[in-house]
């Protein structure tokens, strides 16, 4: 058994079924209806009508399917044409950023593997604990005790940026 339209559905396709004839019959819309007010007829108003028709929802269907590929092929096309334009002719030093960013995915699984492989082991945590705390302390007698060495460590710093950014 098919689902019926509520009363409420009905009345709205009819209203728009009766401004949309109206809207056709007229050639000037404003200047109609400020001569004379469009107020639905009886006949236009109809009851709630059942739908019973099984292929208008099949069409529906296929007509969302057809209107979803067509999204995916817009889609699809303006990701190559981005591409394109930022991978295009002339632009391979950026195709060789991507690639290295890419190529680096694995090493990095690889390392976290190995790295904790190595954290499995009895006494190899407690010597990179031991390790880590004895580079900090170094760490913060060598550049972050003085005010000189903290200049020292600025403009390192700096200087790598400039080396890196240009």
């Amino acid at each position: 058994m098919e689902p019926e339209k509520t009363t409420v559905e009905a009345i709205a396709e009819n209203v728009i079924e009766a401004v949309e004839e109206v809207a056709s019959v007229t050639a000037n819309p404003i200047q109609e209806t400020m001569t004379k007010p469009v107020t639905p007829t009886a006949h236009e108003i109809a009851a709630p009508i059942a739908v019973t028709n099984s292929t208008k929802v099949e069409s529906d269907a296929t007509n969302s399917d057809q209107l979803n590929n067509e999204q995916v092929i817009d889609l699809w096309k303006q990701v190559t044409k981005l591409w394109d334009e930022y991978f295009g002719e002339g632009k391979k030093a950026n195709l060789t950023l991507v690639l290295t960013i890419l190529a680096t995915i694995p090493v990095l699984i690889a390392t976290s593997t190995l790295l904790e492989f190595l954290n499995k082991l009895p006494l190899l945590p407690s010597i990179f604990e031991l390790v880590g705390f004895g580079y900090s302390a170094w760490f913060v007698y060598r550049y972050l005790l003085l005010a000189n060495t903290r200049k020292e460590l600025t403009d390192t710093i700096s200087g790598w940026k400039n080396k890196v950014l240009g």
